[in-house]
């Protein structure tokens, strides 16, 4: 099972977790993280490659006072896809954080993520808690491992995890 996801409530640690895990292996990495500001009001979501560090793409700006959202799906069709592109034809392991419901009906991105999930490439991401076809999709695969990440185990699953990943990479 070559493609490993997190999951568990807003806020628990999925991320921090993921990328504690991403610092300590020892293998080419590839994907992106979700960064997170908060100015005022406005929260922005960027990508950030973690291809080579340099690339990044807002993906959305929710107005919390005004409830509204606005979702740059252009960055997902075109960068955010090639961006996956390369990764998977030069990364072995490839980390998506995170796939949420923003992204349900976005293509080519959805076709881009089950086309790496098909790969024989070790993928490592976060799933957000959230019911939409495109999540529910991912969770019903045969070749998807989800872990649960908890209050109680948040602390301990570092290490199991990192011999998850490390056993996929055997050769």
């Amino acid at each position: 099972m070559n493609n490993l996801f997190l999951t568990g409530k807003k806020g628990i640690g999925k991320s921090t977790l993921l990328n504690k895990i991403i610092k300590e292996v020892d293998l080419s990495i590839g994907g992106y993280i979700t960064e997170k500001k908060i100015e005022e009001h406005i929260k922005t979501f960027t990508i950030v490659s973690l291809y080579d560090y340099t690339e990044k793409y807002p993906i959305a700006k929710i107005n919390i006072k005004k409830y509204s959202k606005e979702v740059f799906i252009d960055n997902f069709k075109y960068p955010i896809v090639t961006l996956l592109d390369k990764s998977l034809k030069n990364r072995d392991l490839i980390v998506m954080d995170e796939l949420g419901f923003m992204e349900n009906n976005i293509e080519p991105f959805t076709s881009k993520v089950y086309e790496i999930l098909d790969s024989n490439k070790i993928v490592f991401g976060v799933l957000k808690d959230f019911d939409c076809e495109f999540l529910n999709n991912i969770r019903t695969r045969k070749n998807v491992c989800i872990i649960e990440v908890t209050k109680d185990n948040r602390n301990y699953l570092h290490k199991e995890i990192i011999d998850i990943i490390q056993k996929q990479n055997l050769k």
